[in-house]
């Protein structure tokens, strides 16, 4: 174990500089990107909350912040002091990737069969992937609540996989007091823990868990008004600063009393799909729990490109289906174009003025359209590897052979 974390430590080091540079030649402009920053993950807001606080005004007056009280009271002690601030993100982000390293590990040596020295080539691409993310640097260079929130949706997926009970439906809870759309969690919870028994131990704990955490949040922020300035804030979606989702230009776009119509319409796909994916995907729970979280980040109202980084990461320890994929190149060209002109668009729209929200619009819509290819992709290809094990066998060299009478 000593020597794994001394053979780690060259790239540890790589992953602190990369993060040190980007936010002393970066952090400015970064800070206000609209691919990386939103209303409930923005840290200067963050600040600012806690700054009014201090001086006795409610921070949740007016719109400035969207995140849970509870955060304030983490984040206080460390607030006056940016530079700790920033190690904790930091050290947050190394956690993460040693978490996706540990969840990917058991998941490939139990789920792919995998002997250890290609499972521990497989772990080590999963934690490059995340840390070597240039979104994820960038998120972690302005200290973006994201990286926070990614932290707890790796604890929970490595809970997850691990089949502790108790710890998933906690964090399901927790996470689903934070950012709301980590409800569906409970439907691959209902998988991974399929016996009666287990499912209403599940029920029960998460339930008391978004109680209690609810609660917490309560006496936090002394009182319920900040229910109307997160919870509802990311269900209503009041406000339609441009972000890389799908919401606010529709939504400049539709008449008023149309509106309530179709924010109901927007806000249940991300629960439409649950079913379907959740009886095609029960024999993988796991599978089923990363088709979750690309779903979210399709169709939440303030979603960022950060949302993305921990399922891409962990995209190759589904190592039996790589063989049937049929869009790898398509995606993975997207997604670069995607971040690439992004920034690109922005300053044509909202800078130079050459250029329209449509502009803007056209490569948010082409991200969205990239994620629900990769999920498709990865829901046909498991389709497929199961055709193929009914039907015929798998030879050694990967190659799908079919047998028909």
């Amino acid at each position: 174990m000593g020597k794994q974390l001394l053979n780690r430590l060259p790239m540890w080091c790589l992953v602190v500089l990369a993060r040190v540079l980007t936010k002393y030649y970066g952090e400015d402009w970064l800070a206000r990107r609209p691919e990386l920053v939103v209303a409930h993950n923005s840290f200067r807001r963050l600040v600012d909350g806690i700054r009014m606080r201090r001086s006795g005004f409610s921070p949740y007056e007016g719109d400035m912040l969207h995140c849970a009280p509870m955060l304030l009271n983490i984040m206080e002690p460390l607030v006056d002091h940016p530079n700790i601030v920033f190690t904790v993100f930091m050290v947050f982000d190394l956690m993460i990737g040693e978490l996706l390293r540990s969840t990917g590990s058991v998941y490939t040596k139990i789920n792919e069969g995998m002997e250890k020295s290609k499972s521990d080539r497989i772990c080590g691409i999963i934690a490059k992937l995340y840390l070597f993310n240039p979104l994820v640097i960038a998120s972690c260079a302005i200290c973006s609540l994201s990286v926070f929130y990614n932290l707890l949706i790796a604890l929970f997926l490595f809970s997850f996989i691990k089949g502790w009970l108790v710890g998933s439906a906690v964090l399901c809870g927790l996470l689903v007091e934070l950012t709301l759309y980590p409800v569906v969690f409970i439907f691959a919870l209902f998988i991974r823990f399929a016996s009666t028994k287990s499912k209403t131990l599940v029920c029960l704990l998460a339930l008391f868990s978004i109680g209690a955490f609810t609660l917490l949040d309560t006496l936090c922020a002394r009182g319920i008004h900040y229910i109307y300035s997160t919870h509802l804030f990311l269900l209503s979606v009041p406000d339609l600063t441009p972000n890389v989702g799908i919401f606010w230009y529709f939504f400049t776009e539709v008449f008023s009393h149309f509106r309530l119509f179709f924010l109901w319409v927007f806000q249940l796909n991300v629960f439409i799909y649950l079913f379907p994916l959740t009886f095609t995907l029960r024999s993988n729970p796991f599978l089923l729990l990363h088709q979750l979280l690309i779903l979210i980040s399709v169709f939440a109202s303030y979603p960022t490109m950060t949302d993305s980084a921990i399922y891409l990461s962990l995209t190759p320890i589904f190592v039996s289906l790589h063989k049937y994929a049929r869009w790898t190149l398509v995606i993975a060209v997207t997604w670069a174009t995607c971040v690439v002109l992004s920034p690109v668009m922005w300053q044509m729209w909202v800078v130079t003025g050459s250029g329209n929200a449509n502009f803007y619009f056209a490569v948010t819509l082409c991200y969205s359209m990239a994620q629900i290819f990769l999920m498709t992709d990865l829901l046909y290809s498991d389709l497929r590897k199961k055709a193929a094990l009914a039907r015929g066998n798998v030879a050694d060299d990967g190659a799908a052979l079919f047998v028909f009478k």
